[in-house]
């Protein structure tokens, strides 16, 4: 007969002394609420009676062979847990904060009119009111070619496809959100109506040597791509 097995990541801080748990996050809980509520206080927050917290607080001390309260005070090496059990929190949250933080994929669409650029005026921040590039985030499942149509034609009216991959902007510091990294497409224009939508207040065409109050780093993002454009046309 054979064995079903299942695995998961204990992503938890627990207080060890050696290969041994003496302290996880509900005893850290019940020591912070004994602590800063007494013990009557403590026990209406665990939902117990008082008699059945003292009972699990000796249980506590039997199992660790060292006295957690003093009366109704917690003793000095409860104080000591608490504060170290307060510190692994902390670190195991800063660690799985940047295990799990990610770069946002973005795409920017390049389209050329007459020797112009289409661009956007933004409705929100960060940067609302300056100009920047029709683009937004790829979503779940999309590929990143739809994504830049999708949000060209959203922004902007305009029916576009994509042509070829000018470049990608990876600079972590380009926008004041978080680490935003932005594959830019230069575009065909296929039809539809210039009609300002979604995140954009104002859309149309602008000469590349004069552009307006740019966002991000739009304004470096619209040189390099008009210079990586000619390989593509």
């Amino acid at each position: 007969m054979g064995m079903a097995m299942s695995y998961g990541l204990r992503a938890e801080a627990v207080l060890t002394d050696g290969d041994r748990d003496i302290l996880d996050q509900e005893g850290h809980r019940l020591l912070m609420d004994l602590r800063g509520r007494g013990l009557e206080g403590a026990a209406r927050a665990h939902g117990v009676s008082a008699d059945s917290l003292r009972a699990r607080l000796r249980a506590m001390e039997a199992d660790l062979e060292l006295r957690l309260v003093d009366g109704e005070e917690l003793t000095p090496k409860a104080l000591e847990m608490i504060e170290e059990m307060s510190l692994k929190r902390r670190l195991l949250d800063e660690q799985l904060a940047h295990l799990w933080r990610k770069p946002t994929l973005t795409c920017d669409g390049l389209l050329i009119r007459q020797g112009k650029v289409l661009l956007v005026r933004r409705g929100r921040d960060p940067h609302k009111g300056s100009y920047a590039l029709p683009g937004g985030i790829v979503e779940y499942g999309e590929r990143a070619e739809e994504c830049v149509v999708r949000e060209v034609l959203e922004e902007t009216g305009i029916r576009t496809e994509v042509l070829g991959l000018l470049g990608v902007h990876s600079d972590p510091s380009r926008d004041p959100r978080g680490h935003f990294v932005s594959l830019l497409y230069l575009l065909v224009e296929l039809g539809g109506d210039m009609r300002p939508g979604d995140d954009a207040e104002d859309a149309g065409f602008f000469d590349p040597d004069d552009l307006p109050p740019m966002a991000f780093d739009h304004d470096r993002m619209v040189r390099e791509g008009l210079r990586a454009s000619a390989h593509c046309l």
